[in-house]
């Protein structure tokens, strides 16, 4: 089935039972109705195919319209890890959260360096296809953590008129870090991927014993799927984050961790990238690490819940 721009979507498997996932019904009561068991479908593009974790919301009466939450995760991460998320929004919202490049269920054509800007034609691709994947109009909210907040902010200023609202969560290349080795960090991924998924639980729990216990799972999964040929070449990060943000026309939402619990974005990184939002900016300061959504679950969860009902009609 075709879209707009060319690429197509396929059905993916019910993570249920198998079946392809049905629509949520327009016409259904949203107070009696529930959503559509999580299913994984793909969107093909002139790169290659996208795998797209798909968490349906609930039911709209006719004549709503609720936007979807379009998500991208972090380096190493994948869309599963997004579920937790969607859950703790109550599925009000439908959530679609692709695998980057040589995460999750997306392949990467092994190159010389690993090109994060190349991100962001299959992240265009998934929001022109948000209507079929959703299985509702509305309009796009976008979402990215880390390393998908390039993602996220090159989706915005690519597609304007359809993207109403940017969220940032501790994004990416606010300063010129200097970031570890492609060796340093192979041979954490090496490491990672030789333990059992008892150890890597009770690792990354020894690490993050304040992240909710759901979030565990979809983490673990995520460093299983993790293409190491990808860590083995150098990273091209593109352009700073405040270059990308000075296209974007939409409100942002910037939610930045604290650098003295390990995040990434200091207060005046967070300044500068506001400065040049021509859609405005609002910096939202938690008392977390890189990892606001999983640290400060309910203050991030109210935070973005405002935002995307502040696009509802």
């Amino acid at each position: 089935m075709d879209d707009g721009a060319g690429d197509r979507v396929d059905g993916g498997q019910d993570a249920a039972d198998g079946r392809a996932a049905p629509a949520a019904g327009a016409d259904d009561d949203p107070e009696a109705g529930r959503p559509a068991a999580a299913s994984v479908r793909t969107v093909r593009t002139a790169d290659g195919p996208v795998s797209v974790h798909v968490f349906p919301g609930v039911p709209v009466p006719r004549g709503v319209r609720r936007p979807v939450l379009v998500a991208f995760h972090g380096w190493t991460d994948s869309g599963e890890c997004f579920a937790p998320l969607a859950e703790a929004l109550g599925r009000r919202w439908p959530v679609l959260a692709p695998d980057a490049p040589a995460h999750g269920g997306t392949r990467w054509e092994p190159a010389a360096e690993y090109v994060v800007a190349d991100h962001a034609r299959g992240g265009v691709a998934v929001v022109d296809a948000a209507i079929r994947l959703a299985g509702r109009r509305g309009p796009v909210v976008v979402l990215g953590h880390s390393m998908g907040a390039l993602t996220a902010a090159r989706v915005a200023a690519a597609r304007p008129g359809v993207v109403r609202h940017l969220v940032l969560e501790d994004p990416a290349r606010t300063t010129m870090r200097r970031l570890r080795s492609s060796a340093a960090r192979l041979a954490v991924l090496e490491r990672l991927q030789g333990m059992s998924d008892d150890a890597l639980r009770a690792e990354i729990a020894a690490d993050a014993p304040g992240w909710p216990d759901d979030e565990y799972g979809p983490w673990v999964a995520s460093k299983r799927q993790v293409d190491l040929a990808h860590v083995a070449v150098p990273v091209d990060w593109g352009e700073p984050l405040a270059a990308l943000l000075a296209d974007v026309r939409c409100p942002v939402t910037l939610v930045r961790g604290d650098p003295a619990h390990g995040g990434i974005v200091s207060a005046t990184g967070a300044r500068r990238c506001a400065s040049v939002c021509p859609g405005g900016c609002d910096v939202v300061a938690l008392p977390t690490g890189h990892n606001p959504r999983r640290e400060a679950r309910t203050r991030f969860v109210a935070t973005l819940a405002a935002t995307l009902g502040r696009h509802e009609r």
